[in-house]
């Protein structure tokens, strides 16, 4: 599937190019870039770590999908800010990316997916040096952390977190998005748009009315072609990166691979994934941001359940903000997302 906007990696599904590009200009003294294989049973989990040799603190980025990278994401130049002050950690999920090994169906559970990320933080403290941790996830990354965090043990390892559109609730979030669809559908045939095209795609809902994996492309397709993923694109700024060699069968099949196995409860986190109920378990310092023009995780309703439902005491939303983003405010607002996020890590490391 061609993409139009390169940030569609970061969202709850993704099809990712990963290139040999040129190699990265050689890490002057105070700046580190390592490259790692972190081995959870059969599987290799790539990691990179890069960012300030000297920083006590490391941000592990936890990248949507599923069967996204994070390989990829250096070249959103938000990253580039927050390295000159941090450690960052990028990984690629189980069963996503350029992860090695046999990565058997049974596997691909959310309860695996967090004891990976458990290995990773543990990682990012023993061989990265850093003993503040943060973790950024974002869309089904967001989901994935949040989970994670439900563990009062996990909570203890880190010093707060980052969830942007996290994809905590893809049950009802993916309803929501349905009707989002249709909403711009109609107002696109009221103004007398492309109306064969719009007719089709509120066909396509009557035949499929609940998004399973199946329907998950065609349904993304639709909401980024009304700007619920990309919103803000004249903003977006890339720096050139390098990316390990990779087959680019493996990156597509992990795309296809990954949302059609995973589950949550062994049943598919796209029908069942909702983690309303046990959010109250989550005190960890929290910053939770959420673009106004998100089509793919309407904030309306699933941010204010999130903040009404976790128990932090030190939580930071703002409604007000983001007003020009959609899914992906780190890459679309950036400027405003560096100073929100390095006064978050600051005031908590």
């Amino acid at each position: 599937m061609k993409l139009n906007f390169r940030i569609l990696f970061l969202s709850l599904i993704t099809v990712a190019c990963i290139v040999a590009c040129s190699p990265d200009p050689k890490p002057n003294g105070d700046q580190v870039d390592n490259y790692y294989f972190v081995k959870v049973g059969n599987v290799a989990l790539p990691v990179r770590v890069c960012g300030n040799i000297n920083s006590d603190v490391a941000i592990v980025f936890v990248h949507g999908g599923p069967g996204g990278t994070a390989q990829t994401e250096r070249s959103n130049v938000y990253w580039k800010e927050i390295e000159k002050y941090y450690k960052v950690v990028y990984w690629d999920q189980r069963g996503s990316g350029v992860t090695q090994g046999n990565v058997k169906s049974s596997e691909m559970t959310i309860e695996q997916f967090s004891e990976d990320l458990d290995n990773i933080v543990d990682f990012t403290k023993q061989i990265a040096k850093a003993n503040s941790i943060f973790i950024h996830g974002v869309s089904w990354g967001g989901g994935l952390s949040a989970y994670y965090l439900l563990d009062t043990n996990h909570q203890n390892k880190l010093k707060g977190a980052i969830l942007e559109a996290p994809a905590y609730d893809i049950q009802n979030g993916l309803a929501l998005s349905v009707q989002w669809v249709l909403h711009g559908a109609d107002s696109i045939i009221a103004a007398g748009g492309d109306i064969s095209y719009w007719k089709n795609a509120k066909q396509f809902y009557l035949q499929h009315p609940v998004v399973t994996s199946s329907e998950f492309k065609q349904h993304l397709a639709y909401v980024n072609q009304l700007k619920g993923v990309g919103y803000n694109t004249l903003n977006l700024q890339y720096q050139a990166i390098s990316t390990p060699k990779a087959e680019l069968a493996l990156v597509f099949n992990n795309a296809d691979f990954a949302p059609a196995a995973l589950t949550y409860e062994n049943q598919s986190i796209f029908t069942h994934l909702d983690l309303t109920s046990k959010l109250n378990t989550i005190r960890l310092p929290l910053m939770l941001i959420w673009g106004a023009h998100d089509g793919l995780l309407p904030r309306d309703n699933l941010a204010q359940k999130l903040v009404s439902n976790v128990s932090s005491t030190d939580l930071i939303y703002d409604a007000s903000k983001y007003q020009l983003s959609a899914h992906v405010p780190h890459a679309e607002e950036w400027q405003q997302f560096d100073i929100d996020a390095k006064s978050f890590f600051e005031a908590h490391k």
